[in-house]
């Protein structure tokens, strides 16, 4: 079942078994909507107890819940509200954004004082830092073992219980204002709290993946501010490199932005002009910006969005086929059972 009609039948499923009195749903609307949508006629009861969903009780109980909902937010408007957190905890998606990106930017700051580094050495931490989590994704791709997954099950469950604690304080709310319907939703958060977890992993391990991304484009953002905005000036000094030793480790650093961007890397003689303690003491910093911006777009943004693409499609994969819970196997058959007795 997709995860947005298994969110709903499970909301519509713990609101009618914990409202017997029907003071959230009345009693006739369940009774309506069963008949609005099986008719006259409505199919056989299965006789065995543990038998799984088939699709066509899957899509009459789809049906019949979007029907309720419908009947509910009438009624209880903060419904939708919380089957939306229930799908994603958007609030947390758009903090660690932007956390992560102003991240990014503080290092671009780190190299200097009113200048730049053409070494950018928080570039450099940053992509050894990527490169040591490419090669723990790929291990991890290539030899899945329990321990190697529990970082990951970790930030699912940070995030699990996140969406939790926004439902708990959804709950708070509703039991000052709505109390018949708290019982439901509280019931509804645990129910979906066992089947969601897989879903809760992939949307963490997006939100990881867009993270880093979101720091290399802060980490740009704040070299372009420097660089273009404040007009900084960029140069370099090192104790332990000449101008030899420090144009091939910038060639080792940014040789493939310079081959793809066209920006060409200064000869020996020209690094040693740019040396802060030599008479011109550093040079205009908008082609290092732009080195920086096609390295850390290279090393990091383009890696990060393909593996955030990866994750976005597994997460289309789990929330298309959901596991059902057995328990609905058993409500699928008493609500039958109730529609055959009321033509009767």
């Amino acid at each position: 079942m997709h995860e947005r009609a298994l969110r709903t039948v499970l909301l519509i499923q713990a609101i009618e078994e914990t409202d017997q009195e029907g003071e959230v749903l009345p009693l006739a609307d369940r009774a309506q909507a069963t008949r609005a949508i099986v008719g006259d006629s409505p199919p056989p009861v299965d006789e065995q107890v543990q038998a799984p969903l088939s699709s066509a009780d899957e899509w009459f109980l789809t049906r019949r819940a979007d029907v309720l909902l419908a009947n509910l937010r009438t009624r209880s408007p903060g419904v939708d509200h919380v089957l939306a957190v229930a799908g994603g905890a958007t609030w947390l998606d758009r903090a660690t954004l932007t956390m992560a990106f102003a991240v990014g930017v503080v290092l671009a700051t780190l190299d200097g004082d009113r200048r730049i580094d053409i070494f950018a050495w928080p570039l450099i931490g940053l992509i050894a830092w990527n490169v040591f989590a490419y090669a723990a994704l790929v291990s991890a791709a290539l030899h899945v073992h329990t321990e190697r997954m529990r970082p990951m099950r970790w930030l699912g469950s940070l995030y699990a219980h996140w969406v939790r604690a926004r439902i708990e304080a959804l709950l708070g709310h509703s039991t000052r204002f709505n109390a018949p319907l708290a019982p439901g939703l509280r019931r509804f958060a645990a129910d979906w709290w066992d089947i969601a977890q897989p879903l809760f992993i992939a949307r963490a391990r997006r939100l990881l993946q867009l993270a880093a991304t979101f720091v290399a484009l802060g980490l740009i953002a704040g070299f372009c501010v420097r660089g273009f905005v404040l007009r900084y000036p960029a140069g370099w000094q090192s104790t332990f490199l000449g101008p030899e030793s420090a144009r091939a480790l910038l060639i080792a650093l940014y040789g493939p932005s310079s081959a793809l961007s066209g920006i060409a890397i200064p000869s020996v003689q020209e690094l040693a002009a740019l040396r802060w303690t030599s008479p011109t003491g550093g040079a205009e910093a908008g082609e290092w910006v732009r080195l920086i911006a096609w390295t850390a777009t290279l090393y990091i943004v383009v890696p990060r969005l393909l593996a955030a693409l990866v994750s976005t499609l597994e997460l289309w994969r789990l929330s298309r086929r959901l596991a059902v819970p057995a328990a609905l196997s058993g409500y699928v058959r008493t609500l039958l059972a109730r529609a055959h007795t009321e033509i009767t």
